[in-house]
């Protein structure tokens, strides 16, 4: 590992966040509020480590597989530190376990918040709380790829650390096109939600907030009772908008481009609109037939809204499902642990990796029946080869056995068996909001500095999906 390459980029994406804080600055200075001067001060002192860092570094060279996965997680966890900045200097989140918390859950799109007023928060520090889930969302690392001309050579190497899916996607034959491609994707539909959810009722701070929490599957909301407040058509929209953002963004750039027939013959796409059908129909059914909502259209709009809401991992709420029947909770709890499209903003284990898991339980079964038989297994027509099989089997037993980790440490910290299981399943699956003390109608305030730190390293594990992370922690990467 090339320790000076390394802290030369780390440095130059924490400088590159220490500028994003000019914007919530700006947007503080403009309502009036005295935050504006904390948060700028937080900037110039981001701005001033990260160059300083960089400097230090020296000049970049060639960057290696084991320095890209260096870079990220040290990247993520030094933005995440340094972005906690605006929330302790301006007293908004005093403790230092609560403003990281709010820092590496906005930057992974989590959404899990310890703030139990919201309204009571300078707009300043709201706008900060939504830029960074827009900035999380895509990854720092791709934004800074596509912008930072210094981080041109090993982009692609970096990608991969950051997004280690089933196949790196590249639009364009160089790394820069492709990350500023998928931005710009990202973008355009961020602006087009905005408009929608402005010329909806919205105000255009309510909107821009939304947007970008929507987009990057995030759920921090600018009010206390997130979109349960607001109107239907609101929340059609909002739904409408976490559906697309937990795509695979390839697909929205076909579209966009005029190319239908790869988001037509995209089998992962049907097999997630297909669960989400599903799941929405007999959620519906749940909620209507006892009658605990009022009609059809509002116990299909609260099913609706909370599937998509949960499979995507953006979180917000419309309706608290721990309020309805044990059924209804259960295929809650099973959303959260499918998650989005790969190649999408959202987190947890991916519908594709789901697919591949039940296809090749089906083979096995197959050749019980037939043990001289010979079954390939196809994605898109092509043969999914044996290491990716490997690598989808040996990811979803690391997740569990990460996710059985973090419920019996947070057990052992004091909190009941349904508040671990589910802080635990909504931090590693980056989704918000869990069962227990950490309810859709509850914030992560009450929970002890330890559990919150515990929870931190979920939400990063979960975000850089365990190997980015965890490969550090091996004895391989260190040898020679």
């Amino acid at each position: 590992m090339r320790k000076r390459t390394v802290l030369n980029v780390v440095g130059a994406l924490t400088a590159f966040a220490g500028l994003s804080m000019l914007l919530p600055a700006a947007v503080a200075a403009f309502h009036g509020e005295a935050a504006a001067f904390h948060i700028l001060a937080a900037a110039i002192l981001t701005s001033t480590s990260g160059w300083l860092a960089h400097r230090a570094g020296g000049k970049i060279e060639e960057m290696t597989v084991r320095d890209g996965f260096a870079i990220v997680t040290l990247g993520w966890i030094s933005v995440a530190a340094f972005s906690s900045l605006p929330y302790l200097l301006t007293g908004s989140i005093p403790s230092i376990a609560g403003a990281f918390f709010e820092s590496v859950s906005g930057l992974t799109t989590t959404g899990a918040t310890v703030v139990p007023d919201i309204d009571a928060l300078p707009r300043g520090i709201v706008f900060w709380r939504s830029l960074t889930h827009w900035m999380g969302g895509m990854g720092i690392i791709v934004l800074s790829v596509a912008i930072l001309p210094l981080l041109g050579v090993g982009g692609m190497q970096l990608m991969q650390a950051e997004i280690p899916g089933l196949s790196a996607d590249r639009l364009r034959p160089r790394v820069r096109q492709t990350a500023t491609v998928l931005w710009g994707t990202y973008t355009i539909l961020t602006i087009v939600q905005t408009v929608l959810l402005w010329v909806g009722g919205m105000t255009l701070f309510q909107a821009v907030n939304h947007a970008f929490a929507t987009m990057a599957t995030g759920g921090f909301s600018t009010e206390d009772t997130s979109l349960s407040g607001f109107g239907p058509f609101i929340q059609y929209v909002t739904a409408a908008f976490m559906f697309l953002a937990g795509m695979n963004f390839t697909l929205h750039y076909s579209w966009m481009a005029g190319r239908w027939k790869p988001l037509l013959r995209n089998q992962e796409l049907r097999v997630y609109a297909l669960i989400v059908a599903a799941s929405t129909f007999m959620i519906t059914l749940i909620l209507w037939l006892p009658g605990t909502m009022a009609g059809i259209e509002e116990s299909f709009r609260a099913a609706l809204f909370q599937t998509i809401s949960i499979i995507t991992t953006t979180g917000f709420v419309s309706a608290d499902y721990e309020l309805w029947l044990p059924s209804g909770q259960v295929l809650i709890l099973l959303l959260m642990l499918i998650g989005g499209c790969t190649g999408s903003t959202s987190g947890s284990i991916k519908v594709l990796r789901h697919m591949i898991v039940a296809k090749e339980a089906r083979i096995s079964m197959r050749k019980l029946l037939h043990p001289r038989g010979v079954f390939i297994y196809k994605v898109e027509g092509t043969p999914v080869s044996p290491d990716t099989l490997a690598s989808v089997g040996g990811f979803l037993l690391l997740y569990l056995l990460t996710l059985a980790a973090g419920i019996l440490s947070l057990t052992l910290l004091g909190l009941d068996a349904p508040t671990s299981l589910g802080a635990a399943t909504t931090t590693l699956g980056n989704t918000g909001p869990g069962f227990g003390l950490v309810g859709p109608s509850e914030t992560y305030a009450p929970i002890p500095a330890p559990a919150l730190w515990v929870m931190s390293a979920l939400m990063l594990l979960g975000r850089l999906e365990l190997y980015t992370m965890l490969i550090l922690l091996t004895r391989g990467y260190w040898r020679r």
